[in-house]
């Protein structure tokens, strides 16, 4: 189990937004936490990175407790973390974007990423490498996020929102990506509203709703579960 996250309870000053939140995540998976707009999802993520850490609970990353470290420490140990603002250095070009994320990580022992590989992966990059981060779309600028993330080699990505705003055809783009991430061994986590994105290449989904957990199963099973579609997902 790479990631375990056991009862996290997160507040915003006197404000409780989560309560008793739990979920797993296993080599190679690709997980998402889906839920409208406010649910929950951003404070999990931010919570299991340690940028709003939890006021109770644990966040164990390979068996060992990471809550309460400081982002940049779970950052070494092998977690890459996406935000959903999509901040990357407008005056910088891709490459060098791209060169800014090298670093080493804990846990990590395969082959590490190279500014090459990660072209393969994001080809629009390759033909985009000499331009500057500020004249890129949307989805072009979110590639380039991750891509600068996985230049930290990390064994654990957790991407939050990561096609929120884009146009469909980029969504259907992006969803090829990160099944090709998932085929080279690449675990992710992501937090999303746009459920047929969603379902559409995850292994398993938690569905939270008012900061707590309110359906954990695989995709076959909640394409089939109606109740928590209406209920929790407007579909």
């Amino acid at each position: 189990m790479i990631l375990e996250v056991d009862n996290m309870n997160t507040f915003y000053g006197t404000s409780h937004i989560l309560f008793d939140v739990s979920l797993q995540v296993s080599r190679g998976e690709l997980v998402c936490l889906l839920g409208r707009n406010g649910a929950g999802k951003t404070t999990t993520m931010r919570s299991i990175m340690g940028l709003t850490p939890p006021k109770t609970g644990a966040v164990k990353f390979y068996g060992e407790n990471v809550t309460g470290m400081p982002p940049y420490a779970i950052a070494q140990k092998g977690m890459g973390y996406v935000p959903d603002n999509r901040l990357i250095f407008p005056d910088l070009t891709v490459r060098e974007n791209l060169r800014i994320g090298i670093k080493k990580s804990e846990h990590f022992n395969g082959e590490p990423w190279t500014i090459e590989k990660i072209f393969e992966i994001f080809p629009k990059l390759k033909i985009l490498e000499k331009h500057f981060g500020g004249y890129l779309s949307g989805g072009e600028q979110q590639m380039l996020t991750i891509g600068r993330t996985l230049m930290g080699n990390p064994d654990l990505i957790i991407l939050d929102e990561p096609v929120e705003g884009l146009a469909p055809l980029v969504v259907k783009d992006f969803a090829e990506r990160l099944l090709k991430l998932k085929e080279i061994g690449v675990t992710i986590l992501f937090s999303e509203q746009n459920v047929k994105f969603s379902l559409s290449i995850a292994d398993r989904a938690y569905v939270i709703d008012k900061g707590r957990i309110r359906y954990h199963g695989t995709i076959e099973e909640l394409r089939k579960n109606e109740d928590v579609k209406r209920n929790y997902l407007m579909i």
